[in-house]
């Protein structure tokens, strides 16, 4: 079963490194990609992605107001949202979790630990390949 996933990160940088921890899963997955939250909503809401990926800061509208949007939009509000920040400020995780967040984690330094993090973004929060959620 494909499970789709959004990954939305303003550093071209970051969203490759995300696609290629997260794809070396060996799961099937299909991947699409914004730099910018402006247009996240209503992609997650026209593709149902089974998961999105998260950046808090980006240019115009970040991460948080998308994530909040996400929770108010009821077609949509049950969706899977892991933020991946370069942040570790314990206000940022604790705005992610006050906003709803499924998990949050700081983006790893080495391409080694994004591999790690890949593997255990779809282990824990990718309910589609786990039969619990219909994509």
């Amino acid at each position: 079963m494909t499970a789709r996933i959004l990954i939305v990160d303003d550093s071209t940088f970051d969203r490759r490194m995300i696609r290629r921890a997260i794809t070396a899963t060996g799961n099937d997955l299909e991947v699409a990609e914004l730099s910018h939250g402006a247009q996240a909503v209503e992609m997650i809401r026209r593709d149902k992605p089974c998961m999105t990926l998260l950046d808090i800061r980006m240019p115009g509208t970040d991460g948080f107001s998308v994530l909040s949007d996400i929770r108010s939009t009821a077609a949509i509000s049950g969706s899977v949202v892991v933020m991946l920040s370069g942040s570790d400020q314990p206000l940022d995780h604790n705005m992610a979790q006050e906003l709803g967040a499924d998990a949050y984690y700081v983006k790893p330094e080495s391409a080694a630990d994004y591999m790690e993090l890949g593997r255990n973004i779809c282990d824990t929060h990718l309910p589609c390949l786990n039969g619990t959620v219909e994509p």
